[in-house]
């Protein structure tokens, strides 16, 4: 019997890359990268729209399915081993959904035991702070940096800021769910329905709250 060399249950790509206008693909091409070395049992891919997109769903591909083509078209990564999730607008959404409402076919993110998060390094400082938050302490996880920025404005700080306070009383990933759901502007009806200009200052607004506590 041939003994597996693999030592992580999954690559999680929590996704954004695109949003921000970056074509060179460097987080995808990292990922398949460290697959091919054949330590990896699967790609898991998650992240649908950044909530100020000028287009949403079902206007535009999301961005998990445009690494899933990206992946297995360009790089040739079967099919049976990329997983995606394109309902998050965020990147706390982007570890909530799998965990707490997995999609029909896919794992739930605490069946994996070992998982290499791959992001590009000013996206990740958040992520990993959001993973304390949201993921089970029993995951094993660790972080492949790519070099780069990622939506690192004063606002996009503000926001971080202020997310984190309002989630600082939720009482586990379900919680956490139905507070975006519920209470996050990103997933109201007809969000992208609203100009882009009008859903900054929206979100700027409630972000404000959240830093302050109200």
């Amino acid at each position: 019997m041939t003994k597996s060399n693999k030592t992580y249950d999954a690559i999680l790509i929590p996704t954004g890359e695109t949003s921000f206008g970056d074509r060179t693909f460097p987080v995808r091409t990292k990922a398949v990268e460290l697959f091919n070395t054949g330590k990896y049992g699967c790609i898991f891919v998650t992240g649908g729209y950044n909530g100020f997109a000028k287009y949403g769903p079902r206007k535009e591909i999301s961005e998990a399915k445009d690494t899933f083509n990206f992946l297995t078209g360009t790089c040739g990564i079967p099919e049976d081993k990329i997983y995606t999730d394109d309902r998050s607008l965020e990147s706390v959404g982007n570890l909530t959904f799998p965990l707490v409402m997995p999609i029909y076919g896919n794992p739930c993110l605490d069946e994996f035991k070992k998982i290499m998060i791959v992001g590009k390094e000013g996206h990740l400082w958040r992520v990993k702070q959001y993973t304390h938050i949201v993921l089970p302490p029993k995951i094993n996880l660790e972080f492949e940096e790519i070099p780069g920025k990622h939506n690192n404005g004063l606002a996009a700080k503000a926001y971080h800021a202020g997310i984190r306070n309002a989630l600082a009383n939720k009482r586990g990933p379900e919680d956490i769910h139905y507070f975006l759901m519920h209470e996050h502007p990103f997933y109201s009806e007809n969000w992208f329905e609203t100009p882009v200009f009008s859903r900054k200052m929206e979100m700027g607004s409630v972000a404000l709250r959240w830093l302050l506590g109200r």
